[in-house]
């Protein structure tokens, strides 16, 4: 029992460190950071922690040439789209309610599991998106009863979040074959050599306008170690002893760390709309991965 408790730890961490990521991502963007500076450094800094450990170690698998596809298809989806979509989208949202947009995540993956790999799709999933869209209305209305947040900002967050799903599909194949070591640090090099173009062309110049002191380097840093490396080796050593399923599960929690820590922080004030919405939509988000059958089928998530 005291072995079982143990495998929960190293999820907690992955929850409080993504939970973190959309304020430290929020605090570069205010300092000046564009989103493709911050994605860019943030995972060419977490592929090379990644390839320098795991490949001395001798930890990280040999991928067959016909597979290099794959992994070409994933890391388009994550984390280059993703990122794309989440950092553009906190340019216009509280972090709270992105992170919020993101907790649905795990509610739409088993449509595309089902459309791709004929993954049985369950009623609850429907109520689940159903109670999920309500809540996201009741945190986008402001107490005057107009639309206070960004639909730009909505659609970005909605990208990541297709994006977050196409990933889990093509996830769905590779992750029979390979470790998640490999999986993580394969994708965060082709997510390099995907957004380093965008980088040279678009925003060179402006990295050259940007102070680095520890105001700046201690949120970058933290999302490059802490966010895209520490905590998806601790959601995948969870996940591979609890199953992916049962692990998704935690990601719900990832918005109320947000908002605790933005309010904690004063970045945020907490409204009764937010709280009210929050509420919904979690419980849309729990309804939709609760099976009521005793017999599970393994689902295949990564936040």
């Amino acid at each position: 029992m005291l072995k079982k408790f143990y495998v929960y730890i190293p999820i907690f961490f992955s929850m409080l460190f993504w939970g973190m990521s959309f304020i430290w991502t929020k605090d570069l963007l205010n300092y000046g950071f564009t989103p493709i500076i911050i994605i860019t450094l943030r995972v060419l800094i977490s592929s090379v922690l990644l390839f320098v450990i795991f490949k001395t170690a001798g930890k990280l698998d040999k991928i067959d040439k016909k597979d290099y596809k794959l992994f070409l298809l994933l890391s388009f989806f994550e984390p280059f789209l993703y990122f794309f979509g989440e950092n553009w989208g906190l340019q216009y949202l509280d972090p709270s309610i992105g992170s919020i947009i993101i907790s649905t995540i795990p509610v739409f993956v088993p449509f595309g599991l089902y459309f791709f790999h004929k993954e049985a799709l369950r009623w609850q999933i429907i109520i689940g998106v159903f109670l999920t869209i309500i809540g996201l209305m009741i945190i986008s209305i402001s107490p005057s009863a107009t639309f206070s947040v960004s639909g730009k900002g909505i659609g970005l967050m909605f990208l990541a979040v297709f994006s977050a799903v196409s990933y889990s599909v093509v996830l769905y194949k590779v992750i029979k074959k390979y470790e998640p070591i490999t999986i993580t640090t394969t994708q965060n090099i082709i997510g390099s050599i995907y957004y380093l173009p965008f980088f040279f062309v678009f925003e060179y110049k402006t990295l050259k306008t940007l102070e680095f002191n520890f105001e700046t380097l201690y949120p970058l840093f933290a999302l490059a170690i802490l966010c895209s490396s520490v905590a998806f080796i601790c959601y995948s050593y969870s996940a591979k002893r609890l199953t992916i399923q049962k692990t998704s599960v935690f990601t719900n929690a990832v918005p109320i760390i947000t908002i605790l820590f933005a309010v904690f922080l004063g970045k945020e004030f907490l409204t009764m709309n937010k709280v009210l919405g929050i509420v919904v939509v979690l419980l849309g988000v729990f309804l939709s991965q609760i099976n009521f059958k005793k017999k599970t089928n393994t689902r295949i998530y990564e936040s």
